[in-house]
């Protein structure tokens, strides 16, 4: 008879925690990411970038890989390589010179009122190292 008293105790306390997370308020959700293959690449050869990101409470976003090379203190600008209007964009940049090459998510939101882009999210660069 114990047993089935702990059974219906567990029961009892796994519905009124489902009850409790139904409940609960939902969140949207916003994410950002970049990838590139390889991480060591040799000039002329071609790294493949791929961004993913996505803002469940925007209604109209932009998703762009943007790239800069240089070292640490000696940057270039960003610059856009490709977008889409999707939630994911891959690119293939050609590593034109020695050095490092850094790539990065940018995420734009569009106001649906007023039409004026607005940055979302930003992903944290990656490092590309660009050897002869």
């Amino acid at each position: 008879m114990k047993s089935g008293l702990k059974r219906l105790a567990v029961i009892g306390s796994l519905g009124v925690a489902s009850a409790a997370l139904a409940t609960s308020p939902a969140f949207a959700k916003s994410d950002i990411s970049i990838e590139a293959t390889p991480h060591t690449a040799h000039v002329g050869s071609v790294v493949k970038v791929h961004g993913q990101g996505g803002d469940d409470a925007e209604r109209y976003t932009t998703l762009v890989i943007q790239q800069r090379s240089g070292k640490p203190g000696h940057w270039s600008n960003w610059r856009t390589v490709k977008q889409d209007f999707g939630f994911e964009v891959r690119a293939d940049v050609k590593a034109t010179q020695a050095g490092e090459l850094q790539f990065r998510s940018v995420l734009y939101a569009t106001d649906e009122n007023h039409q004026h882009a607005k940055t979302d999210r930003v992903s944290a660069p990656l490092t590309i190292h660009v050897v002869r």
